[in-house]
Formats: C-alpha cells, structure tokens, sequence
C-alpha cells in the first residue's frame, strides 16, 4: 500500500516519480503495473475483508443539470481500487448509469426526483408549470442565507409551501437514497461504506466564512430525511407534501449525524483529477469547467520545492462567469423562435419557450453531433442549422466575450509560469462544455492572443486527450462530468490560505 501525503491528490492512472509521486501519495511502481481506471474494479482483499471504512469518503456533485457522485474508500489505495464513481444515475432510472437530473418537481399535490420529475415537467407544460432544475444557483449565491430562506417561485411550487433550502434537504435525502441503493449493488464494496464521511463539491470556496456550519446543519437535516422516509423517496409516485412538511419540521428539531466532512472548490476537484490520471503532469494547470448555470475558471500550480510539495491556487485566475451551457441554449432557443416568426410576449411563445428549456441542453448537444437540430410543437416543427447559430450575432459576441474571459485568466497563469521558468501550461476542459465542438478553438484563440513562448496544451479531462489515456476508454465521454465528484471524493484538504 503506498504511503499517504497530504497533497493535491492521492494516486495516479500512471504513477508518476519523484516530487510528483510524492505530493500524489506514491511509491515508485514498475511501467507493467499501468493500468486502465474503471469504476467497477475489484477491490483489495485487505479492504473487502476488514470493512475498514476510516478513512473512505463519498463526494457528491450537484452540477447544474445533473448531480454525480463518487466514493473514494481510500486515498492511499491505487485509483483502480480505491475511487469509484456510483451509478446514481442507473438506481433513479436516468439516461446515463453513472449521472441523474437535478430535478424537483410539485405536482398534484406531491414532491417528485430526478427522472420521474422530469417526466412530470414535461406534462406540465401545458399548465404553465416548471421543476427546479438547479441547485447551483443556491450554492453559489453571495448571500447564501438569503438564497436559502427565498421561497421557492409559484410556477414551480403553486403552494407555496417551500423555501429553497427545505427543497434543498430533501433532494439530498433523496440522493443519500440513490447513493446507499448504488453502494448496496455495487460489488465488493466494504460493509458500512454508505457511512463514509460526505463531501460537495461547491461552486464558491470561502474558507472561514462560517458556510460549513450552514451545510453541515443541512446534511444533518437530511440524513434525518432520509432515514424516516426512505425508499418512499425513489418511488414513481412521489411524497406527499404533507409527508415532506412533516419530515421537514422533525428533521430540523431533531437532526441526524449527515457526517459531513468539507466543501470542496469545484475547479480544485477537477485539477486534483487532473494530476491523478494524467501521463505528461505539468506544474501549472488551468481548470475550465462550463456547466450548464456557470463557467468556473481556476488556476494551480505544483510546487516541488516543497516538502512535501504542495498544490495551490493561483487566485488572481479565478473567475466564475455566466457566459455558460444554459445562455447557449437561451441563445439558440431564441433563434428557433425567430426563424418561426413566433413573437416574444404572446402565449405561443411562452408555451414554446417553456418546451424548449425541458430540450434545450438535447437540442443544443444534438445540433453539435449533427450539425442540425429540431423542436417538435403540436403540428409545428422549430429547425435550425449550426451554420444559423455560427452566424447569429448574439452567438458570436458570446462566443468572444467568452475568449476575453478566459485570456484574462489565462494571461495570469502564464505569467507565474513564466516567472517560474515553467514551459507547458494546461488549460483542462471539464463539466457539459468539455462535450462542445467549438470549444477547443474559443480556448485556443485566447492563448493564441497572448502571443506567449509557453506552451498551452488544451484539451478535456477525458482518455480522447492523449495526456490522460489511464482513463478507462469507456468513461470518454461523461468523465469531464463526473471528474469533480471523482476528484472531490480523492483529493486532500487546500489550506485555508
């Protein structure tokens, strides 16, 4: 077993030498031992025998669209052992086994998750009826006690009974649900793993702020949750909200242990997973995550003068922006509905534009694989071309307010490399945006701008990159989704610094 280090991470999909392998928690391994990462490896003997679970850790992702989680059973086992990604998605019944909706929906009377909410939304249409579709805008919200105490909109609670944070409760208790159902199936998973300590990965990273108190109450509450419902929680026909209220205001008096061990700072889980499966590492890593709500940019840098080394941020490249997945879609919805002659402000529009935001991200994926895409409405059909959305001017100005955002940063991670003598700087293309075609050219044209003698080496967090080949090839294209709870669940603690 290689000894653990507190560092940036703790394994490697090739294990890499000297300065590197320390900070990454390594011994020295021979070239043969190389592996290919998969979620479904066997686990070590020791382990499964022992059902030592100490120092194991679930992270759980809410993102924007979809919410992921990973469980690391320990920092100090190699990632083909040691760090799974659970297959929330497969136990609520979504498209994809490893990824499920962030989804609420109010209906008839009842509280409905993930895929089978979604499906509610869709037949609600028609009633001028929307689901919560996001979390994050909770998470990262700058009053964060505000966001939480804000009731939920009418149009998606008519009732007006919740508040964002009581939704908030119970959709972790239903992903506590999702997560024990993953752990039972799974196999050689060590008993009492579902009681591993818990982690987010959060948008914002505010050490010393007093949020971890606010997030610790809020897993507590849930565990409570879900402990008193249960599978009630994943059934097609939902929970009362009579049940929810009740579960609510028992949980808030009498709250369970929800073992909540930190938040992680998303782009730092997406460069802790970087450093573990890459092949060629590099001191200074740039994180661009696009979700479907924010664009998150960081910077990091690997620093082997120390002892042990050590993984910090560059700060002054942090930004998070708007210019994300879900303006793309408000964009190309737009021209969907120009191209229609449907007028903003009539009841169509409304109607339309209320499908569409259910289909945005599918229609938005589809037009990018091929080239076209369509919106069905009644006898209607809504086409568009990925020549019409290159050609909007709306696009194109987001597009380059885009490049300008991210040459800020980079132009910051540049320099520090320079003055480290560093030659290779990596830009990391993690979240849904990694999945972009146009994506690449938008990254390489802000580096292209800063007229630089420093390589920039751009590409996903996905095995299609040469760079991390130790992913298993199955996972190309969903790991840039699942990175941040993969790497969330394996990283160690950025000193509050």
């Amino acid at each position: 077993m290689w000894r653990a280090v507190t560092a940036a991470t703790s394994s490697s999909a090739k294990a890499p030498s000297g300065a590197f392998a320390r900070c990454c928690g390594f011994r020295d391994r021979p070239e043969s031992s190389r592996f290919q990462w998969s979620g479904i490896a066997v686990m070590s003997g020791a382990m499964a025998d022992t059902g030592d679970i100490s120092r194991a850790r679930i992270c759980i992702d809410f993102g924007t669209a979809l919410s992921k989680a990973a469980v690391c059973l320990d920092p100090t086992l190699p990632l083909e052992v040691g760090v799974k990604p659970l297959p929330i998605g497969a136990i609520s019944g979504a498209e994809h086994p490893l990824l499920t909706p962030s989804v609420v929906y109010v209906d008839g009377g009842r509280l409905y998750f993930g895929p089978i909410g979604f499906e509610h939304a869709r037949r609600g249409v028609e009633n001028g009826r929307d689901p919560l579709l996001s979390f994050k805008t909770v998470l990262g919200a700058k009053n964060l006690d505000e966001a939480l105490a804000t009731k939920i909109k009418p149009s998606v609670d008519p009732t007006g009974t919740f508040t964002h944070r009581d939704i908030l409760v119970v959709y972790l208790a239903y992903l506590d649900q999702l997560i024990a159902e993953a752990l039972e199936l799974a196999p050689n998973m060590p008993p009492g793993t579902a009681l591993a300590r818990r982690r987010y990965t959060s948008p914002v990273w505010r050490p010393g702020s007093g949020i971890e108190q606010v997030f610790e109450r809020i897993f507590n509450e849930a565990a409570a949750i879900s402990f008193k419902l249960g599978r009630l929680l994943l059934s097609r026909e939902g929970v009362s909200i009579a049940q929810t209220r009740d579960a609510l205001d028992k949980a808030r008096a009498n709250p369970a242990d929800g073992m909540l061990e930190t938040g992680i700072f998303e782009p730092h889980a997406a460069a802790a997973a970087a450093l573990a499966f890459t092949t060629q590492p590099t001191n200074h890593v740039m994180v661009f995550d696009m979700g479907a709500g924010t664009t998150d940019i960081a910077a990091f840098e690997f620093d082997d003068r120390m002892d042990p080394p050590t993984l910090s941020e560059i700060k002054d490249a942090r930004q998070c922006s708007a210019l994300a997945g879900d303006e793309i879609d408000r964009i190309l919805i737009e021209l969907m509905m120009r191209k229609a002659g449907i007028e903003k402000g009539k009841e169509e529009e409304e109607r339309a534009a209320r499908i569409a935001r259910l289909a945005g991200r599918g229609l938005k994926h589809e037009l990018m694989r091929t080239g076209r895409t369509a919106l069905k409405l009644g006898w209607r059909t809504l086409q568009v071309r990925a020549q019409d959305l290159q050609e909007d001017e709306r696009f194109r100005a987001y597009l380059a307010a885009l490049m300008r955002t991210i040459a800020v940063s980079l132009q910051v991670v540049v320099q520090r490399a320079q003055a480290m003598n560093a030659g290779v700087v990596d830009v990391v293309m993690a979240g849904g945006g990694a999945h972009l075609s146009f994506m690449p050219s938008v990254v390489q044209k802000a580096a292209d701008s800063l007229q630089t003698q420093v390589r920039v080496r751009i590409g996903p967090l996905s095995p299609i990159n040469p760079i991390y080949e130790g992913i298993d090839p199955i996972l190309a294209n969903v790991f840039p989704q699942i990175a941040m709870s993969v790497g969330g669940a394996l990283v160690e603690m950025m000193p509050a610094r």
